[in-house]
């Protein structure tokens, strides 16, 4: 069970506050062009991107690159929800913020600082000051509501930088552990391969385990299947092959290693909801309604 309690948006900016109740995993493994800023008010949330599994808890930021391949889902052995609120900046509106403040660099710190971070008492608060502010303009729509949005969000992303640069990122979750030492493995082997079919006869000759173990502790870490895992990689990379190369479907599904272009296809829709033609000439975006407000808290 999920209650929405609050939406709102406007140009490149989506703010939302979702409560879940009881044990929650992503159904969608899932990349986009917007940008993530996720605070956990309460709870605990795994999260999974760079083909590694990170622990977040109330208080902690995770900050989601674009494009970034990522999933959650909830800390094993526990039934409890959580509840997060997530601050969207689109592609297009950080690289507009970028062109306004081009000493900030703020694609570049998402390319290198992106990941899970414990917050202090002070910097948990200036969260929720940002989450405040945007919420209360973004509901009030007063005049000039979207300049003032701007100039909270650069000014927030200023203190953030500045305090981020000097903390050290969440490490991933036992990395020595032998069951989460092979899934990692597994992991990177696949997105430095995914460009061609690989078969569970191959990672058994790599990593010297058997197919049920392989598929058990992968799926079991990551969240993810082998299929899944090697097709998210392809889609993303095709995604890239459409918005900057002139290949055509077919061109790109064979550089891909699909052997059946409706399989690509299929699987193209799949993850970005349309298919590669209609991408070609339509932005991925994220929609969202409204709904009422309420008040953010904090975790005592």
């Amino acid at each position: 069970m999920e209650k929405v309690t609050y939406y709102g948006e406007t140009d490149g900016i989506f703010l939302e506050q979702m409560i879940r109740y009881g044990k929650f995993n992503m159904r969608v493994k899932h990349f986009h062009t917007q940008y993530e800023i996720f605070y956990i008010v309460e709870g605990e949330r795994v999260f999974f991107f760079n083909n590694r599994e990170y622990i977040a808890r109330a208080g902690d930021l995770i900050l989601v690159n674009s494009n970034l391949i990522h999933m959650t889902k909830s800390v094993t052995g526990s039934n409890e929800g959580h509840n997060r609120i997530i601050l969207y900046v689109s592609r297009w509106k950080m690289e507009a913020y970028d062109k306004l403040h081009p000493t900030l660099q703020l694609v570049r710190f998402f390319d290198d600082y992106y990941g899970v971070y414990h917050l202090d008492r002070e910097q948990q608060a200036l969260i929720l000051t940002l989450f405040r502010s945007v919420r209360h303009a973004l509901t009030s729509r007063d005049h000039n509501y979207k300049t003032g949005i701007d100039l909270e969000i650069l000014s927030w992303l200023f203190k953030l930088m500045a305090f981020i640069r000097k903390q050290r990122q969440e490490i991933p979750s036992d990395s020595e552990n032998p069951k989460y030492k092979a899934a990692y493995g597994i992991a990177d082997y696949l997105s430095e391969n995914c460009e061609r079919p690989v078969t569970l006869d191959e990672l058994v000759e790599q990593f010297y385990l058997s197919k049920s173990y392989i598929c058990r502790i992968f799926k079991e870490v990551t969240g993810y299947t082998i299929s899944e895992y090697t097709n998210i990689h392809r889609i993303r990379k095709a995604k890239r092959y459409l918005e900057e190369t002139d290949m055509s479907i077919s061109e790109i599904a064979h550089a891909l290693g699909y052997e059946s272009l409706t399989y690509f296809e299929r699987m193209f829709k799949t993850y970005m909801t349309l298919s590669p033609l209609k991408y070609r000439k339509t932005l991925n975006t994220v929609t969202y309604t409204n709904e009422p407000t309420v008040i953010f808290t904090q975790h005592p």
